[in-house]
């Protein structure tokens, strides 16, 4: 039996340039896995179905471009994919995501470049054409109901076209490599589907949902449920939030949510303020039973006697009645509550909103129904969970949503286990393995990943973690280091504590703006700005990153190996010539080359690794990698180098091309130019000042009382953030630093154009020697993802390309701290540089 066919290669290297995301990423392996080993290995017949459950909020476009390249750029290419879409909503939205110059596209990371053949356009000239030809891929982007019949809405794709010999039905019908992407695709059961898969004869039909039917479990090949996501910081982590009086009234539940929204709305606008950010309005979602009903809370809430009148004017309500120009108004409105200049901060919907509407600023669910059960079970949570700004930013209440529950907080207490056993679903995946016999298949493997909603009262009174016990002094007992990285927990609370908590936050967040401008009596920072090279490139000399192979060459090109002549006597013995040694070496006569000489052809032999580009910034890279083999040889390098030169180049030919072919074709590299500036911009803030930071961190607060910081104050993310600068601050040998803000070093990671700061610049000298250090800090289990590896491999990069430069002045390093090397540091700036890597 044959073996999985799966190219590992191209599956790594589809994940890199969408950097998909780790579920995302096992989700693609999983499909592709599946399909070999359906047709490759037990040579099964067509149609091959699937189902990918993949929880609302992680990236199920991405997972579908992800197959779609992978399948498109493998050794026999599939050209032809269908995008099915349940309705017009996702249909238009889809379209977006493919379409080049679309503010959703995701386009540029495509290296299949599909062309998009929709109702509008399938019977062009030029459409035609692309489809025509085999050597282009297509993605055809049509709702269900375009090609489940012949009347109607499917009229027009099964009418006979006379430039396609038959109707576009039966054109997708007869081709022989159509993949199916099916979004959404619990919507679709039932014989008219089942009836139109069967005919359109694909290879594949990829089902993608976050919900699929009971009765699909047998298909499902990946899962990866909600309450993974929101372990995994995908998606906001829900709070359930129940009074502790007996007031359950309607009024009194919309009028806890709106309390928790307008705290909410003032984290959400000082976080955009201090981030140069798009401003993010929160929105609460109002799920209510009736149409009836629904009109009820809306004429409630736009009156001068609901919270004196603050909500007049920003509601919306959307339920399934709603037709001519109130429905398109209504949906133009949803569509629109993202935009800054919405005023819409309240949707009351009836029954489930439609798939496909995937707002990011929905921040308070208030289901008036009677069991908060109901929220769980029927997803509307999933409406809610979105990340406004792209990841979280361990600020609690924005990586939030609260979940109103009609029930009393005692009441939510005591059924915390159910609720929690509502939530425990499973992992699913297919993985390549070994068989006993050798052979490699694809197998399903199934992990549990349950959510608990933990008591906050417990949770407090846990025993402290390792790294808080292994020194028991202030410093480190302070909020745990990295805890607020972990925080926040499913929890259930009161809806008095929670408000006390929003407010105390939301105070921090002061109403008035304040500005930072760099102090005058610090010494200047430069920043050296280089530009992302477009690919496809050659390699770069820069990402030669780890130099200790070439002292270690240098130092074992030291050992003396010896120079006499060594002589060997042939001699006739029985009619055979025989070699024994000669009596008496002579010591050879050496002749040393300059070592200016020796540096210059070593150079040479560099530039002479396949792919280097003779550019000013290569040669200055390699300038900088003899010289390290150089140094490490010491006063002996002369000698040693005239007389190992040919060992000494060829070794170190071979240790380059060996570090480069580590990097794919999707790694970053820059040009050789380099623009240098000060370190200059406006820190604007929104937070509560303190006057010192002697005392422990806390995330909403402006720190001052700096000897070496650039501004006046400073404020961070998490505690090692805070630690760190605190020890860099108490350095002698530091001139000045800056907790960097997004945009101050902005360093390209991905050939698509992601970027991010590290979250210290530090400027010091030592020995008249300076260093500058781009430092970055990181929950001890994020060390070793794949994001964090591949920033640092660009920051490493970024660093060699200003270095070779000429350009900055002093020498640029970069660092990268666990919350382990801060905490075992204890305020050493010193053992921080040593532990870091």
């Amino acid at each position: 039996m044959p073996d999985l066919n799966v190219d590992s290669n191209l599956v790594a290297e589809v994940r890199h340039r969408l950097t998909l995301r780790d579920p995302n990423a096992l989700a693609l392996e999983s499909v592709v896995n599946v399909i070999s080993q359906h047709y490759d290995v037990e040579g099964g017949e067509s149609p091959l179905e699937m189902i990918v459950d993949s929880a609302t909020g992680v990236g199920k476009t991405y997972i579908m471009a992800g197959i779609m390249e992978y399948l498109a750029g493998a050794a026999d290419p599939a050209r032809n994919f269908l995008l099915l879409a349940p309705g017009r909503t996702i249909r238009d939205k889809s379209v977006n995501n493919f379409t080049p110059g679309h503010a959703k596209s995701i386009t540029q990371l495509l290296r299949s470049d599909p062309y998009v053949v929709t109702k509008d356009n399938f019977s062009s000239p030029a459409t035609l054409a692309v489809m025509r030809d085999p050597g282009r891929t297509k993605l055809y982007i049509f709702t269900v109901q375009a090609l489940t019949s012949a009347t109607g809405d499917g009229r027009a794709t099964h009418e006979y076209q006379e430039t396609l010999g038959g109707s576009f039905y039966e054109f997708l019908a007869n081709l022989d490599d159509l993949v199916i992407l099916a979004d959404e695709h619990h919507c679709y059961r039932g014989a008219a589907f089942s009836r139109t898969i069967r005919n359109l004869t694909p290879e594949v039909v990829v089902g993608v949902t976050a919900t699929p039917d009971r009765a699909d479990e047998g298909i499902v090949i990946y899962r990866y449920p909600l309450s993974a996501a929101i372990e995994d910081k995908y998606v906001k982590t829900p709070v359930l939030v129940a009074r502790q009086d007996d007031r359950h009234d309607d009024r009194t539940k919309l009028l806890d949510g709106v309390t928790l929204l307008k705290a909410k709305a003032r984290v959400a606008h000082a976080h955009c303020v201090e981030n140069d950010l798009p401003l993010v309005n929160p929105v609460m979602l109002v799920i209510a039973e009736g149409i009836e009903r629904a009109e009820e809370f809306r004429d409630m809430i736009d009156s001068q006697s609901f919270d004196g009148g603050q909500w007049i004017g920003t509601t919306l309500l959307v339920h399934s009645e709603l037709s001519g120009d109130a429905k398109e108004d209504a949906l133009a409105a949803l569509d629109a509550v993202e935009d800054p200049n919405s005023p819409v901060r309240i949707i009351l919907a009836v029954g489930m909103l439609k798939e496909g509407w995937d707002v990011k600023n929905v921040y308070v669910i208030a289901s008036m129904r009677p069991s908060v059960s109901d929220v769980l079970t029927e997803q509307t949570l999933g409406r809610g969970m979105r990340l406004p700004f792209g990841s979280y930013t361990y600020d609690e209440m924005l990586d939030t949503v609260e979940v109103l529950a009609h029930e009393r907080y005692e009441d939510l207490l005591r059924r915390r286990e159910s609720l929690n056993r509502a939530f425990v679903d499973h992992r699913v995946y297919f993985a390549a393995r070994q068989t006993g016999d050798g052979r490699t298949v694809a197998r399903r493997q199934t992990d549990e990943a349950p959510l608990t909603f933990a008591d906050p009262h417990e949770r407090e009174t846990t025993e402290p973690s390792a790294s808080t016990e292994s020194t028991g002094d202030a410093e480190t007992s302070e909020d745990n280091t990295g805890a607020e990285r972990d925080s926040p927990a499913a929890t259930v609370q009161s809806f008095e504590e929670r408000v006390r908590q929003a407010e105390e936050r939301a105070n921090e967040a002061a109403n008035e703006t304040r500005e930072h401008s760099p102090l005058v009596e610090r010494a200047p920072i430069q920043i050296p700005y280089v530009e992302r090279v477009p690919q496809p490139r050659a390699v770069s000399l820069n990402q030669v990153h780890d130099l200790t192979p070439f002292t270690q060459l240098g130092a074992t090109l030291t050992q003396e190996g010896g120079s006499t002549l060594r002589r060997t006597l042939l001699e006739a013995e029985q009619g055979r010539i025989v070699t024994r040694r000669a009596e008496g070496d002579v010591e050879a006569m050496s002749f040393d080359l300059p070592l200016e000489e020796l540096r210059r052809n070593l150079v040479e032999r560099v530039m002479q690794v396949r792919g280097v580009e003779r550019r000013s910034g290569e040669v200055a890279a390699a300038k900088s990698i003899v010289q390290t083999v150089v140094d490490a040889m010491g006063v002996s390098a002369e000698g040693n180098l005239s007389a190992y030169f040919d060992r000494a180049a060829r070794r170190l030919q071979d240790e380059i091309a060996n570090q480069l072919r580590r990097y794919s074709a999707a790694d970053v590299t820059f040009s050789d130019e380099v623009r240098v500036a000060n370190l200059d911009k406006i820190r604007k803030v929104q937070r509560f000042h303190e006057q010192s930071h002697e005392g422990t961190f806390r995330r909403g607060v402006a720190f001052n009382g700096w000897m070496r910081n650039l501004y006046e104050f400073a404020w961070f993310d998490s505690s090692p953030e805070f630690k760190a600068a605190r020890a860099v601050d108490d350095d002698q040998n530091v001139i000045v630093w800056a907790r960097l803000h997004r945009g101050d070093i902005p360093i390209m990671w991905t050939i698509e154009g992601r970027e991010y700061n590290p979250d210290l610049v530090v400027i010091e000298e030592i020995d008249d020697q300076r260093t500058c250090w781009l430092v970055e800090t990181k929950m001890n289990r994020e060390m070793t993802s794949a994001e964090v590896v591949a920033k640092r491999r660009a920051a490493l990069t970024w660093a060699n390309t200003v270095n070779n430069s000429g350009q900055a002045d002093g020498k640029w390093r970069y660092l990268l701290l666990s919350e382990d090397d801060v905490d075992d540091a204890a305020g050493s700036w010193g053992h921080m540089k040593g532990f870091g890597r």
